[in-house]
């Protein structure tokens, strides 16, 4: 639980940064959903071949951590908007 604070924490300071430098929330949400797509497609091209070599393999594993981090950013910044909606 207590990685979880502190990741959730962290998040939320990358988030804070970005927008107190003039980006809006939206924005920020944008590119992240861009990014987390980009590296869906990449992992999508890796799969399709018949044979992945180790390098193959071992940029997948990032891939996917990449895209997870991306997805954890997303719901960070949606969680933080429906907190302050709900105030």
């Amino acid at each position: 639980m207590l990685i979880f604070d502190i990741f959730q924490y962290f998040l939320y300071h990358i988030v804070h940064y970005r927008m107190e430098n003039g980006e809006s929330k939206e924005e920020i949400y944008k590119q992240y959903k861009d990014r987390h797509a980009t590296l869906e497609r990449r992992i999508r091209m890796l799969l399709k071949k018949s044979y992945l070599t180790e390098d193959e393999e071992r940029e997948i594993k990032d891939l996917k951590k990449k895209k997870l981090y991306y997805k954890d950013l997303m719901e960070s910044l949606s969680n933080s908007s429906q907190r302050k909606e709900k105030l």
